[in-house]
């Protein structure tokens, strides 16, 4: 014989799944949520020190600007000011498929959408020199045209 489970037995047993599983999720966006400003902080730094070690005293990152487009999951971009003659630009820090793996390249993006690639994150020594000589690169080149599209439609709107 089969047993009957009681209507209030299984809504008793449902909604403790229920407030198990919401007790999660709202732990999980808090976390998400508390993380982001550490995020963008390091990210900020990351892009400071690239610009420093290739253009030295010349750069002033600010704050994050939000990329409205889907790439924008994969990116950062940040106000970023010219020392030297004042003017603002965009630094924008993305994820670029190299031979030694996936690494974060930096672009410069000046007020009329043009886009300069400055270098790679965080990679020094050897690498360094083996990937600064693919600045022209295929995979530099998509970036670097892709996010002049970007940022110049933005302008455009």
């Amino acid at each position: 014989m089969k047993q009957q489970i009681s209507l209030k037995n299984f809504f008793i047993n449902y909604s403790i799944f229920v407030l198990i599983a919401a007790f999660v999720f709202t732990v999980l966006v808090y976390l998400v949520k508390a993380s982001q400003k550490s995020w963008d902080q390091n990210l900020m730094t990351v892009v400071e020190s690239t610009l420093a070690e290739t253009e030295p005293d010349t750069w002033e990152i600010g704050k994050a600007i939000r990329i409205a487009n889907p790439i924008g999951a994969g990116a950062a971009c940040y106000n970023a000011r010219n020392k030297k003659n004042g003017e603002n630009f965009k630094a924008v820090i993305i994820r670029i498929q190299t031979f030694y793996g996936p690494h974060a390249g930096i672009f410069i993006i000046d007020k009329d959408g043009n886009a300069e690639f400055q270098g790679y994150a965080a990679i020094h020594g050897r690498c360094a020199s083996q990937l600064s000589k693919s600045f022209n690169g295929r995979r530099v080149q998509y970036w670097k045209l892709r996010l002049e599209e970007i940022f110049k439609a933005g302008k455009e709107k």
